[in-house]
Order: structure tokens, then C-alpha cells, then sequence
């Protein structure tokens, strides 16, 4: 019984070893030196390649030199939301601001220039040996994310590429929270430098803008857990059998 207790014992060591090897990034617009940023202020790090309102921004699929352009274009700026029409924060991440290209000034206001655009978003991962990646993503968008509201003619569908390849996430406006949860990006996330890409289709030509949170979860090669189940199969068979009933 005493090996049993022991065994385990290692068994739950391990387990809560390997919860602990569980890697969390967190992205969010507007986030500018560790705190939520001003209207008319410079992103830290998210760059963009902008086109004209009211038009696809590419007459083709995104080709590796628009993704490489839209890392090296100019920071987005950090935006006014519209009043009425925009949420003003996202109930799931409220830490989280307003984005564009670009903005004209109303007063007091910071409004988003019209623009499709192509955000460039980099994270690093320090996890070794993936072996399961998530993504979680909550968002607004002037008019909305990726091309497929916008109807066939827009070759960019979808508004969310990881180191250049689409998610199947799109869709959303800029009047409520859209959320996307867990979705399996296991292979598209690398160890060290990724780029997470987000394709805001402007299609009014009025005002646009982007807000979004995304939440990646990443997880090593689950040796710990493998050791977790041969820990209980020990446990299991070592426990003393049932002795016959006596006569």
C-alpha cells in the first residue's frame, strides 16, 4: 500500500508540473506601453499595409510580399470609436482600443480614415516541441473582418492569417463583440518569432477601424502526461486483491 501512495503521489506531481507548462499570450489593439492607449497615440508594435475605403485591398490572394509589406508599414494608430453606431470596448477584453491607418480629427475626436488593411501582429513563442496550439479571439470591425461579408469578389475571405496561412475566422461588424474560442492552429505556430495577421474590409467608405483580443494557448510534447498515465496504470495494479469470503 505504501508504494501505491507513492506512485501516486508522483502521478499528481506530474500532473501539476505539466499544467504548469502550458504557455498563455495575450495580444490586444491600442495596448501602448503596458497600458491602454489614446486616441491619435502610435501603436507599440502592430504595423499595417492600408488600401482605399470601400474596396478589396488586394485584387489576388495575399502574397508573401503584402504580408512582408505589412510588417514593415507604418505603426496603426489608436482611434476614437464612433458613438452610437461602434461598442465602445469589448466586454471580454475592455482593455482593448479602437485601431486604423490612419485618422482624421472632429473636434476632440480621432476617427479612423477609411481603409481596408492588413495588420501585422508579432508574438513570440518560447514553448519547445509544440504539440497543441489555440487560438481565442474576440473582435469589432469597420465594416468587418476579412472579405466574405464583403461578397465573392474579395479573393481574402477570411481575416485571420498565422505566419501567412488563413484561419477560418471572419465575419463580425463593429456594432457588437464577435468571439471565435479554442480553434485548433496546432502546426501554424512556431517556436520563437510568429505574426498573426488581421484583414479589417472596410465597405462603407464613411469611418473604419479594428478592435480585437487574442488569446493563444500553447502546449508541449505531453511526455509528463504520458509518464501521468503510466503513474496511474502502477497505481492500479498494484493494489492488493480482494481476499475470498470465508465459508
Amino acid at each position: 500500500m505504501r508504494t501505491t501512495h507513492l506512485t501516486a503521489l508522483f502521478a499528481l506531481t506530474i500532473a501539476a508540473s505539466n499544467a504548469l507548462a502550458l504557455e498563455t499570450i495575450t495580444l490586444r489593439s491600442g495596448w501602448i506601453s503596458n497600458a491602454p492607449g489614446i486616441p491619435s497615440q502610435i501603436e507599440d508594435d502592430i504595423t499595417v499595409l492600408a488600401g482605399p475605403g470601400g474596396t478589396a485591398l488586394s485584387a489576388t490572394a495575399f502574397t508573401p510580399a503584402q504580408f512582408a509589406a505589412a510588417q514593415s508599414g507604418p505603426f496603426a494608430r489608436v482611434i476614437t470609436p464612433v458613438s452610437g453606431p461602434w461598442i465602445a470596448t469589448l466586454p471580454a477584453d475592455p482593455l482593448a482600443r479602437w485601431i486604423n491607418p490612419s485618422f482624421f480629427a472632429t473636434g476632440p475626436f480621432f476617427l479612423g480614415t477609411p481603409a481596408s488593411a492588413l495588420y501585422a501582429v508579432p508574438f513570440n513563442v518560447t514553448t519547445t516541441g509544440i504539440t497543441s496550439a489555440t487560438l481565442t479571439l474576440h473582435w469589432a470591425c469597420d465594416d468587418t473582418l476579412g472579405g466574405l461579408l464583403a461578397g465573392a469578389g474579395d479573393p481574402n475571405q477570411m481575416g485571420v492569417y498565422i505566419n501567412g496561412v488563413p484561419v477560418p475566422i471572419a465575419g463580425g461588424s463593429f456594432s457588437s463583440q464577435s468571439s471565435v474560442f479554442n480553434v485548433n492552429v496546432t502546426g501554424l505556430v512556431n517556436t520563437g518569432a510568429n505574426t498573426m495577421y488581421l484583414y479589417q474590409r472596410d465597405i462603407g467608405v464613411s469611418v473604419s477601424g479594428l478592435i480585437f483580443s487574442a488569446t493563444y494557448n500553447i502546449l508541449p510534447a505531453p511526455g509528463a502526461a504520458g509518464l501521468l498515465g503510466l503513474g496511474g496504470l502502477c497505481a492500479v495494479r498494484r493494489r492488493r486483491p480482494a481476499l475470498p469470503a470465508r465459508a
